[in-house]
């Protein structure tokens, strides 16, 4: 059965083909403008061509990707699509700035510029860096049901695990604003509800194949889960994350939304293995100002039940339970 025109439109924005490099008929919609269009406007070709050059060229080498972009916005002048292309490979050589400045003019020339989920990841990325966090997720939100058209499992993952400590990040800075304070664990649990989003976002990465985030997401999840008020089911989920040998990666993380936060998680790894450790972690994640927030009553949870117990905490976690 032929697709129909929609299907094909909906495919080409999905591709990042911007609606100018796209005959409207149904035969030529992947096949880029036809003679008559390009006739209109001689120019037209070399456009599509950077552009598509642009695109080609930005995870081997984002300078060319940067080079051709600027060539397809000399070609004609005034379209959206350069833009973006100028503000993902501005992400892509660490100029935030730039890549902002790019990413809000394509979207005032066209809203639906960014409607391709490569770029909307990309867009997303550079709002939660420049601590636009409210907005980043309203696009992680956009995204995450369009996150099987990105190219590759890892940048799936990469997306839910983003959105996931975005949707905490969003969750923290709403009860510092209220100046929100949690007595105790159920307390805390109370004002966590939107912590489930959080948690979904993670539990279908966890459902994902592996990748290189896989111990990412179990302790991110772990994280989730125990910060929500669910204990028991946090420390089953930390067990299995010992059992697996899960290990938090010396490089940035770049899905954070603190640095801070890498405290935690190497604090969670450390129960299975050194108690003194774990406990100079969490001390050192409560010193921080992310253990100042709404996060603080489940750290020093943590920290009191290490406190408590004796040698390493996590052997109880792990044993299997007694039978009956």
């Amino acid at each position: 059965m032929a697709p129909s025109v929609s299907s094909l439109g909906a495919a080409a924005a999905a591709s990042g083909r911007p609606r100018e490099c796209a005959s409207g008929s149904k035969r030529a919609l992947s096949q880029g403008p036809s003679v008559w269009e390009r006739a209109r406007v001689p120019t037209l070709q070399k456009y599509c061509d950077m552009l598509s050059r642009a695109r080609a060229q930005l995870s081997s080498n984002p300078e060319l990707s940067r080079a051709a972009a600027a060539e397809a916005e000399k070609a004609l002048p005034g379209k959206a699509a350069p833009k973006v292309a100028l503000a993902r490979a501005a992400l892509a050589l660490g100029d935030l700035e730039t890549a902002a400045k790019q990413f809000l003019a394509a979207k005032a020339i066209d809203p639906r510029s960014v409607e391709d989920p490569q770029s909307m990841h990309d867009l997303a990325r550079v709002l939660r860096k420049t601590g636009k966090r409210d907005e980043a997720l309203t696009v992680y939100r956009a995204l995450v049901p369009r996150v099987d058209l990105l190219s590759s499992t890892e940048r799936r993952v990469s997306v839910l695990l983003e959105a996931a400590h975005a949707s905490m990040a969003a969750h923290a800075a709403e009860g510092d604003k209220a100046e929100a304070k949690a007595s105790d664990a159920k307390a805390l649990a109370d004002k966590a509800s939107p912590l489930d989003e959080a948690i979904a976002y993670l539990r279908e990465a966890k459902q994902r194949p592996p990748t290189q985030l896989t111990n990412d997401v179990a302790l991110s999840l772990v994280l989730a889960l125990d910060r929500a008020g669910e204990r028991d089911q946090a420390d089953a989920a930390l067990a299995d994350a010992h059992r697996s040998g899960a290990r938090v990666r010396s490089s940035s993380l770049d899905y954070l939304s603190s640095t801070d936060e890498k405290l935690a998680l190497e604090a969670l790894v450390l129960e299975g293995s050194d108690r003194t450790a774990a406990m100079k972690s969490w001390e050192a994640y409560l010193a921080t100002p992310a253990g100042k927030g709404p996060w603080a009553v489940a750290a020093r949870a943590r920290l009191d039940a290490l406190k408590r117990g004796g040698g390493k905490v996590v052997k109880a976690a792990i044993a299997p339970a007694k039978k009956p």
